[in-house]
C-alpha cells in the first residue's frame, strides 16, 4: 500500500511562510535542506501530514485549512501516517523512521486562530490527525509524485 507526495513545503525561520517546492533534499540525520528545522531537532527532521486527514478535519469541523497551514513539510495522499510511528518508511530513495505523532501545539493553534475557532479549538480538531515526526535514515532527492510506502528492507 503506496501513497504519494502532493506537496513539499519548506519555511526558513520559525513563524515564516511556507513555500512551496517541487522537489527537495533531505540529508541524513539533518532533514530537509533549508527548513527551520535542518540540522537541530532529531526529532522534527521531517514533519509530515496526510491530506485526506486534512480534507476530513474540514468536512467535521467546517473550516478551510490548506495543507500550508499545518506548517507540515511533506503532504501526503493515500497512505495513513499515524501507523509509520517508530515504523521505518520510504520517499523515493530517500529511508525515513517516523519518531511520534506530531500533535498540534499551542503555537500552531494560535497561528491558525480566528474569527471561527479557537487556539483550543485547533490544538482538539488536529490531535491525532496532524501528522508524523520523522527523521532521515538516508537521504536523497524527492519531488511531488514520489511514492510514500513501508520500507520493506
Amino acid at each position: 500500500m503506496a501513497g504519494k507526495i502532493i506537496n513539499i513545503f519548506v519555511a526558513a525561520k520559525y513563524e515564516a511562510t511556507m513555500t512551496t517546492q517541487d522537489n527537495a533534499r533531505l540529508d541524513a540525520e539533518k532533514g530537509i535542506v533549508g527548513d527551520r528545522y535542518y540540522g537541530e531537532d532529531i526529532d522534527a527532521q521531517v514533519t509530515l501530514v496526510d491530506a485526506d486527514m486534512i480534507e476530513q478535519i474540514n468536512r467535521t469541523t467546517g473550516w478551510s485549512l490548506t495543507p500550508a497551514e499545518t506548517r507540515r513539510n511533506i503532504v501526503t495522499r493515500g497512505i495513513d501516517l499515524n501507523q509509520w510511528e517508530t515504523a521505518r518508511f520510504r520517499i523515493g530513495d530517500a529511508i525515513l523512521e517516523g519518531v511520534e505523532l506530531c500533535e498540534p501545539c499551542a503555537g500552531l493553534g494560535g497561528q491558525l486562530e480566528n474569527d471561527q475557532r479557537t487556539a483550543a479549538d485547533v490544538v482538539k480538531a488536529l490531535t491525532r490527525g496532524a501528522g508524523l515526526r520523522a527523521r532521515v535514515i538516508e537521504g536523497a532527492e524527492i519531488a511531488i509524485g514520489d511514492k510514500v510506502e513501508p520500507d520493506q528492507a
